[in-house]
């Protein structure tokens, strides 16, 4: 009784679910047998005695597709499944042929009933509808497998694009807090311009570079904000460019993407140690790249803690090149003897 019970309960989530689709499969393949062995004296007869006989292939298929192929092939019980599938086919062997024989009106099929050749035949029709049947349904479920497995996986880069970004984010706030923290302790008047900026700044990162890609020239008044920033920190510290060439308002980029390379050569370019202190930035758009290039002056003597550009804002830059600009990016990182260059191209 079971096996009866899952096999209805089976068909009967099918056909609830896909009976117009498998209705239009069924009525396709109906009519090219009927065209093909034409097994009445009209159209009309053709597509009926057609559709009764593929009544028994459409048993079978359904039979196999939605419980012996879940309860034995896939556990990988190969003879089982063959077995039960041969003596289902088999079963359906002897209706059909009574079928052809009291209506098919081919009398070349007819005089071929209840020889062995037709049985054969008979079996390799339905086995062929089984075979074909199945080969839908697998490729059915993989195409299904493909999206569900896609889905997964931006969603999976989405989550650690957050991730990655809730790492930078408050690593910046925490610069600029204490810039601004010293600032107030000093009473200077360029407290105001600071709590401006870093409005601006946090503006930018919670709202506009929140939901993707926006536009470089935002980026780069972003960039901007931040070196105001620095430059009121540093004083007459260090001396920091920035050139920009290109229409910044024709491209998109993810954002946040340069701000590591800034914040790295800020720390390791203002030492007091250097006599000239110096950080040069340049930016480059076209319609299909855009480059970016900082260098920084170098202290004489470098520490270990002073050395490269690394940490887990290097890192993190890093991942979300590779999620985002997969092979679409390529990074130079030059270690000179009085000075650090990196340059970025990204194909966008």
């Amino acid at each position: 009784m079971s096996f009866f019970r899952n096999i209805f309960t089976s068909a009967s989530r099918f056909v609830n679910q896909y009976r117009l689709y498998h209705i239009f499969y069924w009525f396709c393949y109906a009519f090219v047998v009927a065209i093909s062995i034409q097994p009445g004296k009209n159209l009309r007869e053709w597509l009926l005695f057609s559709s009764l006989i593929l009544t028994f292939h459409a048993a079978v298929c359904y039979v196999n597709n939605y419980y012996f192929v879940n309860k034995y092939l896939y556990s990988r019980q190969y003879t089982t499944y063959i077995i039960v599938l041969i003596l289902t086919i088999a079963a359906t062997v002897f209706p059909i042929s009574v079928i052809i024989h009291k209506l098919v009106n081919n009398r070349d099929l007819k005089n071929m009933v209840w020889s062995w050749n037709f049985f054969i035949l008979i079996a390799l029709s339905v086995l062929f509808s089984v075979v074909l049947s199945l080969v839908l349904k697998l490729l059915k479920n993989w195409y299904q497998g493909e999206q569900v497995r896609r889905r997964l996986q931006q969603i999976n880069t989405k989550t650690e694009l957050k991730f990655l970004k809730s790492q930078i984010n408050p690593h910046f706030l925490f610069n600029c807090l204490n810039n601004l923290y010293a600032l107030t302790l000093k009473k200077s008047d360029l407290a105001p311009e600071v709590v401006l900026r870093l409005s601006n700044i946090l503006r930018y990162v919670l709202y506009e570079a929140a939901d993707g890609r926006v536009l470089l020239s935002k980026e780069v008044q972003y960039l901007k904000d931040y070196i105001d920033l620095e430059k009121i920190r540093l004083g007459s510290r260090a001396e920091i460019e920035f050139e920009t060439r290109g229409n910044l308002n024709e491209v998109q980029i993810e954002p946040m993407l340069f701000l590591t390379f800034l914040e790295n050569s800020v720390k390791h370019g203002a030492f007091n140690t250097i006599a000239d202190a110096w950080i040069k930035i340049k930016l480059e758009a076209t319609v299909s790249e855009i480059i970016f290039e900082i260098s920084n002056s170098k202290p004489a003597k470098i520490t270990e803690t002073q050395s490269g550009l690394g940490g887990i804002g290097m890192a993190n830059l890093k991942k979300r090149l590779d999620i985002i600009y997969p092979e679409k990016y390529a990074l130079e990182v030059n270690d000179r003897e009085t000075e650090y260059h990196v340059k970025l191209a990204l194909n966008t």
